[in-house]
């Protein structure tokens, strides 16, 4: 594996790599909530299966897999804000996280809940449904509880402008016709 910035630089350039065990041990853990959401059971749950039941049961008749874009402008720029729900119920939209170990409040510095927040402009909340191989937990966001994505994308166009790597950003990430 490379360092961190030649794996930002391969991410800022879509660069296809991979999956690591610990990305498909994640995907197989969201199918498997996603498959008890839809009323499937277990008769001798494992305990990631157990695990995967309650988050399940939490999110039944949720909407799955929910697309939205949003067209906005940042530092002069036209952006295109897009995000893919994992579940959304009731207005609470709600992400699954398999993970290898957990500390409350992993997830108060991403950018993904003031992305989501901002895409699904109705929504009251965005719950993080984690299991770490043992025990579940949940972080709970709402609006005032984080950073405008907005400002969160302007500081990034600034670094990327800092750090010359705006060419490299434009060219990648412009637009599928």
């Amino acid at each position: 594996m490379g360092s961190e910035y030649e794996d930002f630089l391969a991410d800022l350039g879509r660069e296809k790599r991979p999956t690591s065990p610990a990305a498909e041990a994640g995907i197989a853990f969201e199918n498997m909530v996603c498959r008890f959401s839809r009323l499937a059971t277990c008769k001798e749950p494992s305990p990631e299966e157990a695990a995967a039941m309650s988050f399940g049961q939490r999110l039944l008749g949720a909407a799955y897999q929910v697309k939205a874009m949003k067209p906005v402008e940042i530092n002069g720029l036209p952006i295109n804000l897009v995000g893919i729900a994992d579940f959304i119920k009731a207005g609470i939209i709600t992400d699954i996280k398999r993970v290898q170990r957990y500390e409350y409040g992993k997830y108060q510095f991403s950018a993904q809940h003031p992305m989501y927040l901002e895409l699904w402009p109705e929504a009251l909340r965005f719950d993080y449904l984690i299991w770490d191989g043992s025990y579940s937990y949940m972080e709970q966001y709402r609006r005032n509880d984080c950073e405008s994505i907005l400002d969160i994308g302007s500081r990034f166009l600034r670094y990327l402008e800092q750090a010359e790597l705006m060419d490299i950003y434009q060219s990648k990430w412009k637009e599928k016709e």
